[in-house]
């Protein structure tokens, strides 16, 4: 009998604990609730109007459809009052599940017209990391790398671009040589490329020793990059052979828009651009680095 008593006295304090913890759980979650006027959350074909994901959010109590044209698929990056009108945005990616990229878009309630809205990241030339920052005191949205980035806020139902940073080449640095995939191959050569690796050399003394390094450029198709900057444009795999017969390859990660040869030099070799804006690869004594 004692057992057991030990025992019915063990299982009610287990079971006392795990009650305690639950509402202290829901407690928690009631609070962070109550502090917001809007909370929005992803529903997967609720209303049946879509075949895709729609947009909900609860406000003043109730939960209901944003009623945002919605795309196959939605989520939501962040969300909080980007604006300082004391309601909550929420910043949202849109997918329609291919290889194309849509533009992210800032979901919002309009007072005056009582009703959801939209805006969309349009005409950017970043695309946008998943973090919010803050800048100057507000909310920013932020992409790009050291090269070349762009900043973006929310205000007044717009988004406004408050940064547009390009690193700029070495100073007086002036194309000596530029070499571009539309004008090193003709339109066949560039159909052609489909079935075989097209190939062509251009030749320039890059160190100054007065003999030429043959520069060998092949031709790349245009692709979705998921970057602005490159997407669907032609780019070519670049390599060099030195004068002294060693090889070179210049693409690794990164494909090259156009080759210019820059009037600058470090380590006695000339600078190179490969058309990404505020990008140069410059002489470390060994290779070329990007920078």
């Amino acid at each position: 009998m004692e057992r057991l008593s030990n025992k019915f006295k063990t299982t009610a304090f287990m079971l006392l604990s795990v009650m305690i913890m639950a509402c202290a759980g829901n407690g928690k979650k009631e609070q962070g609730s109550e502090s917001k006027k809007i909370e929005y959350r992803i529903v997967e074909t609720a209303s049946g109007a879509v075949g895709g994901s729609e947009l909900w959010a609860t406000k003043d109590g109730v939960f209901g459809n944003t009623e945002i044209e919605a795309t196959d698929f939605l989520e939501i990056i962040d969300q909080r009052d980007y604006d300082g009108d004391g309601l909550e945005e929420a910043f949202v990616r849109q997918s329609t599940g291919g290889s194309g990229h849509l533009p992210e878009v800032i979901v919002y309630y309009d007072n005056e017209t009582n009703t959801f809205r939209k805006v969309e990241f349009n005409n950017i030339g970043v695309f946008l990391n998943d973090s919010i920052e803050e800048w100057n005191g507000k909310w920013s949205f932020y992409g790009g790398d050291d090269a070349h980035y762009e900043r973006f806020i929310f205000e007044k139902g717009r988004i406004v671009k408050v940064e547009n940073y390009t690193k700029p080449q070495p100073e007086g640095a002036e194309a000596l040589l530029t070499i571009s995939p539309n004008t090193l191959f003709t339109p066949d050569e560039q159909e052609k490329s489909y079935e075989t690796d097209m190939k062509k050399s251009v030749s320039y003394d890059l160190d100054g020793d007065g003999r030429n390094e043959i520069i060998e450029c092949m031709y790349q198709h245009g692709i979705n990059w998921g970057d602005p900057e490159m997407d669907y444009k032609p780019t070519m795999h670049i390599s060099i052979r030195w004068s002294n017969g060693a090889m070179m390859d210049l693409t690794g990660d990164d494909y090259w828009l156009e080759l210019k040869v820059l009037s600058s030099k470090t380590n006695g070799v000339y600078d190179l651009a490969n058309g990404l804006r505020g990008v140069t690869y410059r002489w470390d004594g060994k290779q070329y680095k990007k920078q």
